[in-house]
């Protein structure tokens, strides 16, 4: 891909509008919808949740992270906010299973390994697998499939975060079978990985370079250069994305007043909150809210 490119994030919410799938309970299976790929063809972009994707045919290449990966038949591939994606070639066969579903079911799983499976993932976020291995996600997926699919059923939502736990459960087994081809990451890769989980962590109350620096007992001179190299992004704008994609969920998701979506996020009024989501939005958290068509942060 040539020239600067805008980084586009994706709600779990719009996934499910743009290509015409029902929502459940924040889980969009996607099957091999080719309107999902087109989505997701022309700038690098992030999700705001966790994609789970099998390729069943076809070729690509994408990168990663900081990594370029090849994606072929068998091939698993585990996506979380965390990651950038920049797609750079595909094969007009290209046939993937995908699952998207909310951060929030991870998170309120209350499972001691995921905290290991969210690195793991962000180490190698694609894994080669093995035939059973292919043939047993597969069957999740179908099953999964089968029961998003049915148009009426009594605990329809249960039955499905059930398997989808279980499916989670599976992938952890995958990766503790894959650990061999895991590298440890050189100090720079790690230092923005920790960045990374450090603002996962404080966005909500931590706006400053300066705060994330201290935390990494780096000055932040060093962490705003690094993080540009590595990422292509400053380390500023990784802040604002993250407050503004909680931003745009609480205010397309949920009923609470704009005051209250400018105290999470600790803004000292919500007039200084307006000010600042539509400086990089482009509109006001009231017109974001009430438009149907997701604005990319400027």
């Amino acid at each position: 891909m040539e020239g600067k490119k805008n980084i586009r994030n994706f709600l779990i919410e719009e996934i499910a509008s743009l290509a015409n799938y029902s929502l459940l309970d924040s889980v969009v299976i996607s099957g091999g919808n080719p309107r999902v790929l087109e989505l997701f063809l022309d700038n690098p972009f992030s999700i705001d949740g966790v994609a789970i994707s099998v390729c069943v045919k076809g070729r690509g290449k994408a990168k990663i992270g900081f990594k370029e990966y090849e994606i072929e038949p068998l091939t698993l591939m585990v996506l979380i906010p965390e990651l950038i994606i920049e797609p750079l070639e595909r094969s007009d066969d290209l046939f993937l299973k995908t699952i998207f579903f909310s951060q929030d079911f991870i998170a309120n799983l209350k499972w001691s390994n995921q905290n290991e499976l969210i690195e793991k993932i962000m180490s190698l976020p694609c894994i080669a697998l093995s035939e059973r291995e292919y043939d047993t996600l597969l069957k999740y997926y179908s099953f999964i499939e089968e029961q998003y699919s049915r148009d009426t059923m009594e605990y329809k939502s249960t039955i499905i975060k059930s398997l989808l736990f279980a499916l989670v459960v599976e992938i952890f087994f995958v990766y503790s079978v894959h650990k061999a081809e895991f590298k440890p990451p050189c100090r720079t890769d790690e230092l923005i990985n920790r960045f990374m989980k450090l603002l996962q962590a404080n966005y909500k109350s931590e706006h400053n370079v300066r705060f994330y620096a201290g935390e990494l007992c780096v000055t932040p001179n060093y962490l705003m250069t690094l993080v540009k190299q590595k990422t292509g992004k400053s380390a500023a704008s990784w802040i604002n994305r993250a407050l503004i994609i909680h931003s745009k969920r609480e205010l397309k998701n949920t009923d609470k007043n704009i005051a209250v979506v400018s105290e999470e996020l600790s803004f000292s009024s919500s007039s200084q909150f307006c000010r600042y989501f539509k400086k990089l939005v482009g509109i006001t958290p009231r017109q974001f809210r009430n438009t149907d068509v997701d604005t990319q942060q400027r």
